[in-house]
């Protein structure tokens, strides 16, 4: 079954479960979502026709961006997700690119990029504005699980952007292994502040499947949020370990009052044990963890709070999940090699003409850098091409940024080499702190972590880490950054 029909089975067996509220003041049950979705699906393709066509979105976090959204599945067009925090230069760049047949866009995001030849706009804080119709007497067209769901793009760490085609069947295989791992159930209400065009997308349909809701926040305002967990009973959300630590250091962070919270999921970024410990104690041992790529999204691997708190293994982004097959290639004497991933997970082409990801035998090569343990749990050490050489050691920069992270005050932490004909590759660092650290505490905590050999030669401190259009930190740009041509 293709997974908005597993939402749509699920509203029309309960129309009036609630399924979702925003910050706007709009609440729809599943029976009203659907009915709006399902209207919406019928003016696509009233304009669109029945053939396959590419569906771009531009909208904040609300209702009407998930009515939207669901109206392009059920449709059965791809949908392009436009992020609204992205430069208009970028967002325009991907859709030269990629042309698609009409963009949908939210007003209050419209700076964000150009409007096309066909471009419906809507007022997001009232999901009437969109367009709507009856409902084809004969149905919406038949796709299957290998046609094309959502076009998601690669960070573009390594140039230009690559466009992935995820299909029906990963993003059922996402809610699979999301539903069995995290225990997802009709009693949940998930907290959607990460970005609905990202990682908050995956589990928008596993919890209305199961018959639960989402509470659905356009801001990240720590005390708002704070308070909205603890008022509304947030039993299951997703963050970036950033905005985590935000929560954490807030003083109305304290487990007592998340007593519904279940699992605080965190993706896209190491967290150290100390930052896990520190959220552990503001949250209470609700912290869970999950590895994925756009090439294989959010669940190559995974744990639940339970299993972190009580595994021993604080460091693990989990067991590979339930669909996923995970080995280590060329593994060097410490068990570290690139991390490979294979089953239904994984997508099989890129809409911008590169090869695909996977090799002869299925293997999708992730270009992280991890390795298993005897039980099975997966640990990250990187990526392949961050490895460092300096003074004839590997150093692993993501393994500096965890000892860094564990010192008190040390909020963000980039490491990088530069050329240097001494050292081969100089390592350096730019930390984010809240207090004044000295560099001889950066320089030990390395120091005792992995050894005087990864030690940077120089600390930068910076307000925050540049980050590119999807939120991650891109050492390249950082290191352009602080460190010229000569060091300086």
């Amino acid at each position: 079954m293709l997974p908005i029909n597993r939402f749509l089975r699920r509203a029309d067996a309960e129309p009036d479960r609630p399924a979702l509220r925003d910050d706007l003041g709009v609440e729809l049950t599943h029976g009203e979502l659907a009915a709006r979705a399902r209207g919406f699906a019928a003016a696509l393709n009233e304009a669109l026709g029945e053939e396959k066509c590419l569906v771009a979105l531009a909208a904040r976090n609300h209702a009407a961006h998930v009515v939207a959204m669901f109206g392009i599945f059920i449709a059965g067009h791809a949908w392009l997700p436009v992020n609204p925090r992205a430069a208009r230069s970028l967002n325009d760049g991907v859709n030269a690119r990629l042309r698609p047949d009409l963009l949908i866009l939210d007003e209050a995001v419209e700076a964000c990029v150009t409007p096309l030849d066909w471009t419906w706009r809507f007022e997001g804080s009232d999901p009437d504005t969109l367009p709507a119709r009856a409902l084809p007497q004969h149905g919406f067209p038949e796709r299957t699980p290998d046609d094309t769901m959502s076009v998601k793009l690669t960070g573009g760490t390594t140039g230009e952007p690559k466009a992935v085609a995820q299909t029906h069947r990963v993003i059922s295989t996402v809610m699979d292994d999301l539903t069995s791992v995290f225990g997802i159930g009709r009693t949940d209400v998930n907290l959607a502040v990460a970005p609905l065009s990202h990682g908050a997308f995956h589990l928008l349909l596993p919890v209305l499947a199961a018959g639960g809701r989402h509470e659905i926040v356009s801001t990240s305002e720590p005390d708002g949020l704070l308070d909205l967990m603890a008022e509304r009973g947030i039993s299951l959300a997703f963050m970036p370990p950033t905005l985590i630590v935000k929560l954490m250091e807030r003083d109305g962070a304290r487990p007592e009052r998340f007593r519904r919270l279940r699992q605080l999921i965190y993706s896209a970024a190491p967290m150290p044990p100390a930052q896990i410990a520190r959220a552990q104690a503001a949250f209470g041992p609700k912290l869970g963890v999950m590895y994925g790529q756009v090439e294989a999204p959010m669940a190559i691997a995974a744990m639940s709070a339970e299993g972190l708190a009580e595994s021993g293994h604080i460091e693990s982004c989990g067991r590979p999940c339930p669909s996923t097959e995970v080995r280590i290639e060329k593994p060097d004497a410490d068990g570290v090699g690139e991390i490979l991933a294979r089953g239904p997970l994984t997508i099989k082409s890129y809409l911008t003409g590169e090869p695909s990801p996977l090799d002869e035998a299925g293997w999708l090569h992730t270009g992280d850098l991890g390795r298993l343990g005897e039980d099975g749990y997966l640990f990250i050490r990187g990526r392949a091409r961050d490895v460092l050489i300096t003074g004839g050691f590997n150093v692993y920069p993501a393994q500096v940024e965890q000892a860094l992270l564990q010192v008190a005050g040390v909020s963000e932490a980039c490491v990088y080499g530069v050329a240097d004909p001494y050292w081969g590759d100089r390592v350096e660092a730019v930390i984010v702190a809240s207090r004044d650290v000295p560099d001889e505490a950066l320089a030990a905590a390395v120091r005792d972590a992995i050894g005087v050999a990864a030690v940077p030669k120089r600390f930068h401190r910076a307000d925050a880490l540049p980050r590119n259009a999807v939120g991650k930190v891109v050492r390249r740009d950082v290191a352009a950054l602080f460190s010229g041509p000569d060091g300086a």
